[in-house]
């Protein structure tokens, strides 16, 4: 068994949007999510968040369309046979001016969405690759020993990247930590689309130490792949634990019946205390073969437990 390394992992900040986290460089164009000022390919302190590229290019687009009008109106007033002409153009240009004005304040936010959209297209490639390096980057780290900095790493392209290889590099580098419920963790971003021990083994020491990360996907993972978890070792207690976080809320226990039910009688007692609770405090709700059960379980073994009166 591979020893498992004590970590301090370092916060992971979260954005409204994922592309708030790109970067890209004024000087050579690569984009980056790893830098902070300093570009990885040029060296240079020329990195800058996309939104302020593209609130550049916003300004840019102002800056020629006020031109444009000016240039008109300079243009209406040198041909303007008379003062009526000249001050209906000059009247003309600052109404424009101010309707523009108007116009770039009330969808300033939409031009620069626009703006965004039209930099990630014009420059998918370079974007891509600007990716791929970042990767490189933190699979050099690795191999470099530096465990913790290279999950951190792959942390921060997976917000962008969704692949299943990513997923599976950072799975199997929090594997290798010894995890703690102090600890800023996540699951639901590395759930995959087929059966994974690691990611088996890893949602295992969830129930144990942060539970609260377990949700309806995670639910769904371990009843697709419920036959193949039971065949690992551990596996049916790391469904027992499955079971047990289910029962942290009502809709849970309501969604994931058959799930809860399964593996009712194996449930640790403050588990089992809460899906007793959560019956016995919903009787309008039809419970079925689930409410059968766990009155059953309750007779057979906690009838004279204080804590369940």
């Amino acid at each position: 068994m591979m020893k498992k390394i004590p970590v301090q992992l370092n916060p992971y900040i979260k954005t409204r949007q994922a592309y708030e986290k790109l970067k890209i460089c004024r000087s050579c164009g690569r984009f980056t999510i790893l830098g902070d000022k300093i570009c990885p390919s040029c060296g240079k302190s020329s990195l800058i968040k996309l939104e302020k590229k593209a609130s550049s290019l916003q300004r840019r687009g102002f800056v020629k369309e006020t031109i444009l009008i000016l240039a008109l109106v300079a243009a209406g007033i040198f041909f303007s046979e008379s003062t009526l002409q000249t001050s209906l153009c000059a009247a003309g240009g600052v109404t424009a001016l101010i309707l523009l004005w108007m116009l770039r304040r009330n969808t300033s936010a939409e031009r620069r969405s626009y703006q965004l959209g039209k930099l990630l297209q014009r420059e998918s490639f370079k974007l891509v690759d600007g990716l791929r390096l970042d990767r490189e980057a933190a699979i050099e780290v690795f191999h470099n020993d530096e465990k913790q900095q290279a999950y951190e790493m792959l942390r921060e392209i997976g917000t962008l990247v969704r692949t299943d290889q990513i997923k599976v590099e950072q799975i199997l580098l929090l594997q290798s930590f010894v995890l703690r419920n102090d600890m800023d963790l996540m699951l639901e971003p590395l759930l995959l689309d087929h059966f994974n021990p690691d990611l088996v083994q890893y949602i295992g020491e969830l129930t144990k130490l942060k539970r609260g990360l377990l949700k309806e996907k995670a639910f769904r993972y371990a009843l697709i792949h419920e036959a193949q978890i039971l065949r690992m070792k551990d596996g049916e207690q790391i469904l027992v634990g499955i079971a047990g976080a289910a029962v942290r809320l009502k809709r849970y226990v309501i969604l994931y019946p058959h799930l809860v039910m399964r593996y009712a009688r194996k449930l640790p007692k403050d588990r089992f205390l809460r899906l007793y609770n959560v019956i016995r405090h919903n009787p309008q709700h039809n419970w079925g073969a689930l409410g059968t059960e766990v009155f059953e379980i309750y007779n057979e073994k906690y009838k004279w437990d204080t804590q369940f009166q």
